[in-house]
Order: C-alpha cells, then structure tokens, then sequence
C-alpha cells in the first residue's frame, strides 16, 4: 500500500551514516582501492565508508562465512562510493558549487530539526573522529550533488493524471491493504512545552480550523505535516493499520461508523485533541474498502515520482560509468 524522528543522539548519527566520508585520516600512505578518473579512493577511506556495516557483519556472521560476507559488503560500498565520486565530478563540471554560507544554512537546520547545540553537534564529531571542516567539505559535496540532481533529473519528471489513475486502477486497487483501519492522524497539544496553544480549548477551535481545511479538498497529508504537533506529523500524519480491537473503546466509538476517505469528529486524548481520516478498511473475512482516487491521487502520484527518479538516476549513473575512466584494484 503507497504510504508515505528526532533527538540526539540520533539525530546526529543520522546525520553522519548519511554523508559519505571521503576522508582518509591515516598519516602513512594508502592503499589505493579504485580510480575514479583522476581521483582515487583509498582502503582507508571504504573502511570508513562501511565501518558500521562491517562491524554488525562481523559480529553476526559465522566465522566460516565471514570472509565472503565482508569482501561481499565491501564491493557493494565501494560500488556505493564510485557512484558517489562521478556524481560530484559531474556536479563540479556543470558548475553545481555550494558555499560555505549554504552549508552553514544546511547544519543550521538540521541542529533546530534536531533540537541540537553546535556544541553538541561538535561532541558528535569529534566522537566520531572527524574533523568539522572535512565534515563541512563532505556535506558541500552532497549538497552539490543534490542540486545536480535536482537539474539533470528532478526537475524534468511530470507525472501525467493518466498515469497516475492507471496505476490506481492496475495497482493500488489490487494491493492487499494492511489488516484493520488505515488511519491518517493529526493532533493539536494543550498546556505543555511542545504544544502552540495554552488550553484544551484553544487546541480544539485549532483542529476545526484545519479540519474545515481537510474537508474542503486540502491534502490531509500535507497539512498534517505542516500543523500537526503529534509525531505522526512528519509521516503525513500516516498513523498504519489498528484494529477495532486494539483501539480504546473512544477511538473505536469514533471510527466505527466511518468508510474510507471519511474524516471523524475531533475528540479528545492525553494533552491534545486529534482527529482522523481512514485510508483503507481490512476485516480480513469481507472484501477490503479503498478510498477514492481523489483521496491518494497525491501519495500515488509521489511514488510513482520517487520511483521515475531511482530509475533515471540509476541509468544516468550507469552512463556516468560508461564513459568514465574507472579501474578498481585487488
């Protein structure tokens, strides 16, 4: 079924799996592992790269599978950073730069998504063994090939209405959808640090207003981003599947009487008021109830979107390979 978290340290963490290192912090001299045109990628930098990765491998993998296991895992990082290196050698060539005040821009936002310090941010990397101005030049580099990205391939995708409505009908309409009720959720909280209105009262008069919104046609998914205060809300307010039975007798009370694409009255809960909208219903012994396309037209036509991108992105890169120079050592 197409459907659509964040304090430190996890955040942070995120943040440094993310970017790939392309630092190599030895003093002695390296063994070179590939060649990417006239730029090379060091043993210790795929170490780095995969540190993680090898690390749980090692401590989960029979010692008499090990060795394949890990030369398996290092083929696939590598195959990871090779890719990695043409993008940014391509983003250097057509001039995708990024400055130092975007990248400053870039942490910024992601330390308040976080609710995190520099000071903080600083203790991370340093814990990590990295540098903050490597760590600065490597979040440039995916910066700039995300711009190069977002030219070459993000910006020349249109999902057509009628592809959209034939990947419902052959598709979505076919799929199994999760057991139970499919609910989307937002809510509005009262009285605490996180909450934007002091009383109950305040919170409730907040939820119609945005109710009123959902509906009159706006996509609950992207208001529940932008409003809700529950932390369903960077899902889209994507709460999966419960069922009758497992839901507390308010909730069900409330839900019961709903059929897909319906929206449930706003009630009430511990410290914030919320309502709902169910997606799909799955009793498991009737046929299942979908929603109308008027209703998932925007997830499908997000999916279908990512996937356009994975597919071109990957076939561009394979091109990228092509006509590179690239020779990877034993």
């Amino acid at each position: 079924m197409p459907s659509r978290t964040h304090r430190l340290p996890l955040v942070l963490l995120g943040l440094l799996l993310f970017l790939r290192p392309p630092w190599c912090t030895a003093a002695t001299i390296e063994r070179v592992v590939a060649i990417v045109n006239d730029e090379v990628i060091t043993q210790s930098e795929l170490e780095q790269e995969g540190q993680r990765l090898f690390a749980a491998i090692r401590k989960n993998t029979p010692p008499a599978e090990l060795a394949a296991k890990l030369a398996e895992a290092r083929k696939n990082v590598l195959k990871g950073m090779l890719d990695d290196r043409l993008l940014s050698q391509k983003a250097k060539e057509l001039k995708f730069d990024t400055s130092p005040a975007e990248v400053e821009e870039s942490i910024t936002s992601m330390l308040a998504e976080g609710k995190a310090t520099k000071d903080k941010f600083r203790e991370e990397l340093a814990g990590q063994g990295i540098r903050e101005d490597e760590y600065r030049q490597h979040l440039a580099e995916q910066i700039s090939r995300s711009k190069l990205v977002n030219s070459q391939i993000r910006s020349k995708i249109v999902i057509s209405e009628e592809r959209a409505k034939k990947y419902y009908q052959e598709v979505f309409l076919k799929e199994k959808p999760p057991l139970g009720y499919h609910l989307l959720q937002m809510g509005f909280r009262w009285g605490g640090n996180e909450a934007t209105s002091a009383t109950k009262e305040e919170a409730r008069q907040r939820a119609e207003r945005i109710r009123k919104l959902v509906q009159n046609g706006q996509d609950f998914r992207e208001l529940a981003r932008s409003f809700s205060e529950l932390p369903t809300a960077k899902d889209g307010g994507d709460l999966g599947a419960l069922l009758l039975t497992d839901m507390a007798p308010d909730m069900r009370e409330l839900l019961i009487d709903l059929t897909p694409g319906q929206i449930s009255r706003v009630s009430d809960a511990s410290e914030s008021v919320q309502f709902f909208q169910v997606l799909t219903i799955n009793s498991g012994t009737t046929p299942p109830q979908f929603p109308a396309y008027e209703l998932v037209s925007s997830v499908i036509r997000e999916l279908l979107f990512q996937e356009e991108i994975k597919s071109r992105l990957e076939n561009w890169v394979k091109e990228l390979h092509e006509q590179a120079m690239i020779k990877q050592l034993d």
